[in-house]
């Protein structure tokens, strides 16, 4: 029998969480832009297109929460480290 090789929980539920994140932090990209566009002229015109928020929003607030997000993680994991070992050898002795 071919054993099933899976990613361990933690690391599903983390990537599930980044890409949670990150979909959410569009999300907020889009309506805040589309109101700032939408409000009165700026007089800095650079600031006034798509573009450039486009690159403010991944050069500043993308990696600022994707860093908010690893360090979450690295508590959870250290939090939750007990447990997953404990899973991981209650698995393990019913595989053998």
């Amino acid at each position: 029998m071919s054993k099933v090789v899976r990613l361990p929980k933690f690391w599903v539920l983390a990537i599930g969480q980044g890409v949670l994140v990150v979909g959410t932090a569009a999300v907020w990209f889009y309506v805040r832009t589309v109101a700032y566009l939408a409000g009165p002229p700026d007089p800095d015109t650079y600031a006034w297109t798509w573009g450039f928020q486009l690159m403010v929003f991944a050069v500043v607030w993308l990696p600022a929460i994707l860093l908010c997000v690893g360090i979450l993680l690295a508590f959870e994991r250290i939090a939750l480290g007990p447990y997953y070992r404990a899973t991981a050898l209650r698995e393990d002795r019913h595989e053998g």
